[in-house]
């Protein structure tokens, strides 16, 4: 074999390897995404909580303190949430709200407060969610059961 083959098969042999390479890390992607849900701001949904008109149907949680909770959710009954930190609230009470009125914003960060549905895997609305942090991940298990992981690097969460 002569030196121009040599590295003409080099060159083949890389190529390969590489589109091996992404080929298994795309796999592997696309397979850590396949049960998360995601966050689709929405203003109409922002207009419901801050009218008091939210979906009658849905269960509602919050996550914080009942005074200024950072985040609030209504999931479809379809879905439950199992959690030490989200708690459920009645969507026909003054507490509820009194919460709405007093969910976290931060002056700091360029963000305001903002509704969103919260759609599953293949995009299907299953709930809203309301909050001036803007990003969660939504992983869905077994049983119908969704948790709810806000974005908080203020309290040590992920960093943006």
């Amino acid at each position: 074999m002569n030196h121009i083959q040599t590295k003409h098969k080099d060159s083949r042999l890389l190529r390969f390897c590489v589109a091996l390479g992404v080929l298994i890390v795309a796999t592997m992607v696309s397979g850590c995404f396949e049960n998360y849900g995601r966050l689709k701001h929405n203003d109409e949904v922002t207009r419901a909580f801050q009218t008091y008109q939210v979906e009658p149907d849905y269960k509602y949680y919050y996550y914080g303190r009942t005074n200024m909770p950072y985040a609030i959710v209504g999931i479809d009954r379809a879905y439950y949430m199992q959690s030490t930190v989200w708690r459920e609230v009645d969507r026909d009470t003054e507490q509820f709200k009194k919460m709405i009125f007093w969910v976290w914003d931060d002056v700091y960060v360029p963000f305001y407060l903002s509704g969103a549905h919260i759609t599953d895997p293949g995009g299907k609305k299953v709930g809203i969610w309301y909050s001036g942090i803007w990003y969660a991940a939504i992983r869905f298990e077994e049983d119908n059961r969704i948790v709810v992981m806000p974005d908080m690097p203020f309290l040590g969460g992920p960093t943006r």
